[in-house]
């Protein structure tokens, strides 16, 4: 009589490690997403933000006013020249940008809420005087699935203020 030793791994606990490992996947896989959805939207509102706040500089700096033209896909900046607002395209920090993640802009201005036109039109909708002094407004940053928001907002005259809101409050 032989006796058999046989080593290894059956069908049935193969199987049973693969399905495990198949839902922890999922599991991680989802984790990350939902994650990166926050990351983007909280990093669109700190660019837009740093953005503001250098367009506001400038303004004092060159003694001129600096404006934001939002639409609803995204928002470039310009300046008052010669009687007519200029877009920015000198300085990289202040480009046309425009979210193609399916971000959506919301803007309020004095409590009332703005609807973005498709492009972006001639008179900004928020400004920076010379003085620095900004327009007061809240915007939001909202995911595809209007889920998820980040708002960007003045706190006074001179400062901004971003944070994560799990609804929108206006």
């Amino acid at each position: 009589m032989t006796n058999k030793n046989t080593t290894g791994f059956t069908l049935i606990e193969i199987l049973v490690v693969v399905v495990i490992v198949s839902i922890l996947s999922v599991l991680g896989v989802q984790m990350l997403s939902s994650g990166s959805v926050e990351r983007n939207l909280q990093q669109h509102g700190r660019i837009l933000q740093s953005s503001i706040e250098y367009s506001c500089d400038q303004a004092t700096l060159q003694n001129i006013p600096y404006g934001i033209k939002f639409f609803q896909s995204g928002y470039l900046f310009a300046y008052f020249h010669n009687q007519q607002w200029l877009d920015v395209i000198a300085v990289e920090s202040l480009n046309f940008k425009e979210l193609d993640d399916g971000s959506i802009l919301d803007l309020y201005i004095e409590g009332e809420s703005v609807v973005l036109p498709e492009e972006a039109d001639d008179i900004p909708q928020i400004m920076c005087d010379s003085s620095g002094q900004i327009t007061a407004f809240e915007l939001y940053i909202s995911d595809a699935t209007d889920a998820h928001h980040y708002l960007l907002k003045t706190l006074d005259f001179w400062n901004l203020d971003g944070q994560w809101k799990n609804d929108k409050e206006s």
